[in-house]
């Protein structure tokens, strides 16, 4: 079976939920993405249906997500699609959902900051000393100066 991998771009249309598995952490939450194009006859933006996806996340991206993301701000979500089939009180239903191997926030859109976590196993690395950068009188014209 083939596998469809999507890139999304959408605004976080519920609270993640976060829940603890019996193998992992799991992170979910709803986004919703529209199409919106310029109708040159009226010269306006116009927004077509809005779909809408349930992004699924899974261990270490699942806490990062839910620590991180927060309804309504706009990502982009990397994934696997696929269609989920249940059965709800008005007969059978689908739902489209991504099972998401990054997510991130629309820099396009606003700004963020970066922060990675400490890992477990070790103590968080002490930060490098910094090298200061070369400046213009440190070497001629044309040539590298050497920062060792």
């Amino acid at each position: 079976m083939n596998e469809i991998f999507v890139t999304v771009n959408g605004t976080v249309g519920t609270d993640v939920q976060l829940t603890a598995g019996e193998r992992s952490n799991r992170a979910r939450f709803r986004l919703a993405t529209a199409e919106r194009y310029l109708d040159r006859e009226s010269n306006r933006w116009v927004e077509r249906e809005t779909v809408w996806l349930d992004v699924i996340c899974f261990r270490r991206l699942a806490d990062h997500v839910a620590a991180s993301v927060v309804k309504g701000q706009p990502v982009i979500v990397r994934g696997r699609l696929r269609v989920s089939h249940w059965d709800g009180e008005k007969g059978p239903r689908e739902t489209l959902e991504v099972l998401a191997t990054s997510v991130g926030h629309d820099l396009a859109l606003g700004q963020a900051s970066f922060a990675r976590p400490p890992r477990s196993d070790r103590q968080p690395s002490q930060p490098l000393e910094e090298v200061p950068a070369p400046s213009a009188e440190s070497a001629p014209l044309g040539q590298v100066p050497d920062v060792a």
